[in-house]
């Protein structure tokens, strides 16, 4: 359904996603092989032109690839100096900005997607913030997009490290 990228980890990788087994892809590759890799794939109820909270899972691993790279968020000048990255779909490159990350519980609130803009979602989108492990004073608003990207901590099962960014720009591809 994509490409996502994020300079200054090994993220450069094609997101993927499938209605009928939503965990596919946690151990197959794009091209539908067996991979214990797996590949960056999204959550079955999202759609990347329209859901308000788009999930991402990867595996992390601990070579760094796949997902395993978004712990260097971790470290706040590691956020710093990589806060922007772009997810491409066949129409559209989306421009998102890194607001917060947490260990999340899984299951939990930052996985739920069809919020209408309002109250509600402002609501969930200030627990992100609020719940950051670093406080990067981006507040985004009820309107905007929000993009998580979630992967195992190597710590505690009943959680996933969740990283969480909005939606700051789109541009159209053009189709030659």
């Amino acid at each position: 359904i994509g490409w996502i990228s994020i300079p200054g980890t090994r993220i450069d990788y094609p997101v993927m996603q499938t209605k009928d087994d939503p965990d596919f892809y946690l151990k197959h590759a794009f091209d539908k092989s067996y991979s214990n890799y797996g590949v960056p794939y999204a959550a079955e109820n999202c759609d990347a032109d329209i859901s308000d909270n788009m999930v991402l899972y990867g595996h992390h691993m601990n070579n760094g690839s796949m997902f395993g790279s978004l712990n260097k968020y971790k470290d706040e000048g590691f956020w710093k100096k990589n806060q922007y990255f772009t997810v491409y779909t066949e129409s559209t490159a989306y421009r998102y900005q890194i607001f917060s990350y947490e260990d999340a519980v899984v299951g939990g609130n930052v996985y739920k997607v069809g919020y209408q803009p309002g109250e509600e979602y402002q609501t969930f989108i200030d627990e992100m913030v609020k719940n950051s492990d670093f406080d990067t004073g981006i507040r985004p608003k009820s309107r905007n997009k929000i993009l998580t990207l979630s992967t195992c901590t190597d710590h505690d099962s009943s959680k996933r490290f969740a990283v969480h960014a909005v939606c700051i720009d789109t541009q159209k591809i053009s189709e030659e």
